[in-house]
């Protein structure tokens, strides 16, 4: 039995062409982030070479892609996210709120994705309104941050 790890990237090195020839619709965006993601640490990609004085060895460092959607670059997006979000916020309650889409309503989001911009105006609407009749008298505002998730449709 092999102990070899697997990263998504050499999923997607081994399967990509053979599930295009599939003749899935594939948006524009999805075929250059999985090239992304392929080419993500190659030596075709570039490299800053170091050199240690003391041993008198080099080091090649490969340039990643820094797509966020990149197991291995996004984990650092998606940290560099949340520390830029949390230095701005006030420490405060807050809550968690999700937003879904029926599951018969997703395919017009998957056809036209110039629509999901609505989805945040709705939901921050709906929560803006739902706090208005709370606090009546305070008149206050609550803040927002969304996200999207785009996978995990089932929402498992």
């Amino acid at each position: 039995m092999s102990n070899k790890t697997f990263k998504i990237k050499d999923i997607f090195s081994d399967h990509w062409d053979a599930f295009v020839a599939k003749g899935y619709p594939i948006r524009p965006a999805v075929f250059k982030n999985v090239e992304k993601i392929i080419m993500c640490g190659e030596p075709s990609m570039g490299h800053a070479l170091y050199y240690c004085e003391h041993c008198g060895k080099f080091k090649h460092v490969y340039f990643t892609c820094k797509s966020r959607f990149c197991n291995s670059c996004g984990a650092k997006y998606i940290q560099d996210r949340a520390s830029s979000i949390s230095s701005k916020l006030i420490n405060c309650k807050h809550r968690h709120i999700v937003f879904t889409i029926p599951e018969e309503l997703r395919i017009f989001f998957r056809k036209d994705r110039n629509l999901l911009h609505l989805l945040f105006k709705a939901s921050a609407d709906t929560v803006l309104t739902w706090f208005s009749k709370l606090n009546k008298s305070e008149n206050f505002k609550p803040g927002i941050i969304c996200t999207m998730h785009t996978f995990g449709r089932d929402l498992k």
